[in-house]
């Protein structure tokens, strides 16, 4: 499974895999794994997103 998240209205995603390390069925338990960032659906290293992340950011201040 992979978790979504979001960011700078939805341009920047970081996908997380979710690996399961349930030990009870009836208890599903997950931790995360490997991310992959991504801006307007292009792969992008940490620093990539982490610089695009901050300038958004800056743009929208008051």
């Amino acid at each position: 499974m992979i978790r979504r998240e979001q960011f700078c209205d939805g341009r920047l995603v970081k996908e997380i895999d979710q690996i399961d390390v349930s030990r009870d069925p009836g208890r599903p338990e997950s931790i995360d794994g490997r991310h992959v960032w991504l801006l307007d659906d292009e792969e992008v290293t940490p620093a990539e997103a982490e610089a695009f992340r901050a300038v958004w950011e800056e743009e929208r201040r008051p």
